[in-house]
């Protein structure tokens, strides 16, 4: 970037940092629903779509004006929601045991995605690590506001996808990485105002640099279509809980035939419309049972309220995706809250 743009930067946004709390936390979860809690003023509703325990890592930095994190989970995830209001975060996937999918668009190691106040729709492959940073909207708007380039990528209530060149993304994840291990390594380091002006100064500019970038050298790409069938088709298999519509029924209702909603299913999720519904009401079920419930419900009216009837099956289904049985999840959930 050249010296006239960080001189611009710097002029811009000397004040968005100012003095307020500072918070360094690293946390470890084998919980889903727990993991979840950790990411604070984050509305997120996660998934798991794939078989096996859970674990995650989250790591959060924050200071008025910034976050930055770093998200490790060993699973297979759909992610779903909102960040918080008039923030815009901006995230790349650094390690993932396949592609990762974001609002239909497939994306993987090198994909910068830039989320401005909107919906959120990811589904993450096992062994992924994210990082990334969020802030205020109007410091991205400001700091671009004479890029006719980047305006054009960055309207409120838009997601994007971009794929910059490799020595741009790789120059601003090696920032943001070193800047994590080194706040959780000296937290100390942030009480200086200075040290966290520069910090926040140093990683905008390296976005802006690496967004700049992708004109003419990269890929940028938004929802299309397909994304909105499978919204439309997802609704519809959950909208009777009890008594879940056929795949036959859904295509009618979306207008789509069985092989174009499933190249729509693979495409935008990555997997069959019969394994995400099937792998989506085992969530509810554990999510279910997770919260305790009526101390006279059983697993079975759970797991029936939810479309599965044949008990033995669903039990071993349930141990398969979960690595535990279904029982064992309610009574951990009934000693929490003491029924």
């Amino acid at each position: 970037m050249n010296a006239a743009l960080v001189v611009h930067l710097q002029a811009r946004h000397a004040p968005v940092v100012g003095a307020g709390p500072v918070v360094v936390r690293r946390t470890f979860a084998s919980d889903i629903d727990e993991h979840t809690r950790q990411l604070q003023d984050w509305n997120l509703q996660y998934d798991q779509l794939d078989c096996g325990a859970f674990q995650g890592e989250f790591t959060d930095i924050r200071w008025p004006g910034m976050q930055l994190f770093v998200e490790k989970t060993a699973r297979r995830l759909r992610q779903r929601g909102h960040l918080p209001p008039d923030a815009c975060g901006i995230g790349s996937m650094l390690g993932g045991e396949g592609p990762m999918y974001v609002n239909g668009i497939q994306s993987g190691l090198g994909t910068l995605i830039a989320c401005d106040s909107a919906e959120l729709d990811m589904c993450t492959p096992a062994g992924c690590t994210l990082a990334g940073l969020v802030l205020d909207a109007r410091v991205l708007h400001d700091a671009v506001l004479e890029m006719p380039e980047l305006e054009t990528l960055l309207k409120p209530g838009t997601l994007v996808s971009m794929t910059p060149p490799l020595d741009a993304i790789g120059r601003w994840s090696a920032l943001l990485t070193a800047s994590v291990q080194a706040a959780v390594a000296s937290p100390g380091l942030l009480h200086d105002d200075v040290v966290r002006q520069r910090l926040h100064d140093d990683l905008l500019t390296g976005l802006i640099d690496a967004m700049t970038s992708v004109q003419g050298h990269g890929k940028v790409y938004r929802w299309d279509n397909r994304k909105r069938i499978v919204d439309r088709a997802c609704d519809l298999m959950m909208s009777r809980p009890d008594a879940p519509p056929s795949l036959f029924e859904v295509c009618n209702r979306v207008g789509a035939s069985p092989r174009k909603l499933g190249y729509c299913f693979q495409d935008v999720l990555g997997l069959s419309p019969a394994r995400y519904i099937k792998a989506i009401r085992m969530n509810a079920v554990r999510r279910d049972l997770s919260r305790g419930g009526d101390p006279n419900s059983s697993v079975y009216d759970v797991a029936a309220r939810w479309g599965f009837w044949h008990f033995g099956h669903f039990s071993v289904d349930y141990r398969k995706q979960f690595s535990e049985m279904p029982s064992e999840t309610l009574r951990r959930a009934r000693a929490r809250f003491g029924h």
